[in-house]
């Protein structure tokens, strides 16, 4: 399972949650314990991911969400602001009234009175389409850091980099990603099972977070991606990376799917279900 289909999970179970009226307690409110659970994650680890993967906080999210479907409650029922204030999990009129302003800037009553034209947040999808345990997933561009390792043990290497360089340097916005791809000699991108390093690249929220180490951009692309999970002392010939691999082959030949010109590939490292397991999710370019 990728972590798009995780955070999924949780989206829809927030989704039906506003649906039912239920109530809003704070920020952490709406059940974050009940949507980790629902997302397969440790709430640490939920709220870390929600927000990487979705650009929300969870409860900013839910927030955002409940008033949308108040704003669509005013416009299609003839319900008092105050019943509208019940049923999208409020306690008071005053306190739905002064958080319908700040997401709207202006008063429920003023919305009903004037009827304008106001989109709120709409509930994202984070998968288009699921396939084989394979989905079809965009990313924007995202500036990184780089550090790489050269054989032998290259990615032991790069990751050693990686660890003394987040030991000095904690996420202050947005959590960081960490993605990885093999490298030849000179550092270019290289697909090849034997080759000679690995590159780590881990999200910035600018590059002046970098502090001296390499950066680059990862451009916006379409990837299909698909989860994988395993570990080499089970299986020291990493036959379950080799599966993910070929999973993604078969979407391509049964939903004749076009590679990019020039594709690239990359494991996003994830948070294993399992201790002592290595978990990745892999992405590999289609053409748009």
């Amino acid at each position: 399972m990728t972590i798009y289909e995780q955070i999924q999970k949780s989206v829809d179970f927030v989704e039906a949650r506003i649906d039912e009226g239920a109530q809003i307690r704070g920020s952490s409110g709406m059940g974050i314990g009940f949507a980790a659970r629902e997302a397969g994650m440790s709430t640490r680890s939920f709220v870390t991911w929600f927000w990487a993967v979705t650009g929300f906080t969870y409860g900013e999210y839910a927030l955002r969400r409940r008033l949308e479907r108040a704003r669509s409650l005013l416009v299609e029922t003839g319900a008092s602001v105050l019943e509208v204030a019940l049923e999208s999990g409020y306690r008071s009129h005053e306190a739905f009234s002064r958080a319908f302003r700040e997401e709207f800037a202006l008063s429920p009553q003023e919305f009903r009175k004037g009827r304008p034209l106001l989109n709120g947040l709409g509930k994202i999808m984070l998968i288009k389409e699921l396939y084989m345990g394979v989905i079809i997933k965009e990313l924007n561009d995202m500036t990184v850091a780089c550090f790489d390792g050269f054989s032998p043990a290259s990615e032991d290497k790069a990751h050693a980099a990686l660890d003394r360089w987040l030991a000095s340097h904690p996420a202050k916005g947005k959590p960081r990603r960490v993605f990885g791809h093999n490298i030849d000699v000179k550092g270019n991108p290289d697909c090849k099972p034997d080759n000679d390093g690995y590159r780590l690249m881990v999200t910035l929220d600018s590059a002046d977070e970098a502090e001296g180490a390499k950066t680059a951009v990862i451009r916006k692309g379409k990837f299909l991606v698909t989860g994988i999970e395993g570990n080499f002392e089970n299986d020291p010939s990493g036959a379950w990376i080799t599966a993910g691999w070929k999973r993604m082959d078969e979407m391509f030949r049964e939903k004749n799917l076009r590679s990019h010109p020039a594709p690239r590939w990359f494991e996003e490292e994830l948070e294993p279900s399992v201790p002592g397991n290595l978990r990745l999710d892999l992405y590999r370019e289609i053409a748009e």
